[in-house]
């Protein structure tokens, strides 16, 4: 009988601890259960955040993209400005002093006038001479003064250097050579000014063949003074 009642007691024993043990359990799932749901939430937050920085990232980089765009333009720009300048004709730059006033401007290229190198009028280029004479002639007259002015290239001379001492002695023989065919044309010597610039007044700053070509020159213009 004793033995009996020790057994049911035992069962009692064992129940309540099983039930401790449940309690225990669901206690232990329900804080799991919590820490989850925070952690779900600090994730949810920290998905927001990514997505925000993503977004600003985006914005960020279409702004980098435009200003990128905006100084490829300017760039661009630039360069055009800077060509357009660098190709601007010299007009009556250093040769039409203050208070004087261009009539006439005749150009002819170096390469019609003279070989390479050299300051001996060609055939051609007397021939090309002879065709601007009557609008030179024309424009002269009292109180006026013809000016011709020789310029080069801005290569350095190589094949003829033992002729000339650099691009200002070439250019300014070659002045003086249509100097001299105007005189023999009639015109006074007493009204021409014969100028040398050399390479220093291009009418093309930029190094393309076609450049060089044009600033390799002989212009010849007629002023009046006062």
């Amino acid at each position: 009988m004793k033995r009996l009642e020790l057994s049911g007691l035992s069962m009692i024993v064992l129940a309540f601890s099983a039930v401790g043990c449940c309690d225990k359990e669901k206690a232990d799932l329900a804080a799991m259960t919590r820490d989850r749901n925070e952690l779900s939430e600090k994730m949810k937050g920290l998905q927001g955040d990514l997505s925000m920085s993503k977004e600003r990232e985006a914005n960020l980089m279409a702004q980098v993209t435009q200003k990128d765009g905006e100084l490829t333009v300017a760039r661009s720009e630039n360069t055009d400005l800077k060509t357009k300048l660098a190709a601007k004709p010299v007009g009556p730059g250093p040769v039409v002093k203050p208070g004087e006033s261009e009539l006439y401007r005749g150009t002819v290229e170096g390469d019609v006038l003279f070989a390479a190198g050299h300051a001996d009028l060609t055939a051609n280029g007397k021939a090309e001479l002879d065709k601007i004479l009557a609008d030179v002639k024309k424009s002269a007259g009292p109180g006026t003064v013809i000016r011709v002015v020789g310029h080069t290239d801005s290569d350095p001379i190589v094949k003829t250097k033992n002729l000339w001492k650099d691009n200002l002695d070439l250019s300014a023989n070659r002045a003086m050579a249509v100097t001299r065919h105007l005189i023999s044309s009639g015109i006074s010597a007493r009204s021409i000014e014969t100028i040398a610039m050399g390479e220093h007044h291009p009418l093309d700053a930029a190094k393309t063949a076609d450049a060089k070509k044009k600033n390799r020159r002989v212009d010849i213009v007629v002023v009046r003074r006062g």
